[in-house]
């Protein structure tokens, strides 16, 4: 009954009151290159740079407390153009950033989903 976790398993995002180190979660783009990762809730950039949080609904936040979008899969961030942004939140105090892990290998490109936009696109 052991074995292996199943591949699609949802991503858990600790509350605040959490002490427990959580796993690494590494963040791509839906081209398939890597853009960061996440850590207890924490979202950093390939460097370990702050660069938001993210809720227990799966919204995400830039550290400046703008709206970027929702988890989506567990490992992509993405924003539906045809939703009003929510308002602005109250930015955080940003955490100790972490050692920079190991970079991951880019993904495959998804195929695009209509309505939704990578906000880290240029």
């Amino acid at each position: 009954m052991g074995g292996r976790p199943p591949a699609n398993r949802a991503t858990v995002i600790p509350t605040s009151d959490s002490t427990e180190e959580t796993a690494l979660t590494h963040i791509f783009r839906w081209n398939g290159a890597p853009v960061g990762f996440l850590r207890n809730g924490s979202f950093f950039g390939p460097s370990s740079e702050y660069l938001g949080w993210v809720e227990q609904d799966g919204s995400v936040w830039g550290h400046d407390g703008q709206y970027v979008g929702e988890l989506v899969d567990g490992e992509y961030i993405l924003r539906n153009a045809m939703r009003v942004p929510p308002i602005p939140r109250i930015p955080r105090i940003p955490p100790i950033p972490p050692i920079p892990p190991i970079p991951p290998i880019p993904r495959i490109p998804r195929i695009p989903r209509p309505g939704w936009e990578d906000p880290f696109e240029s």
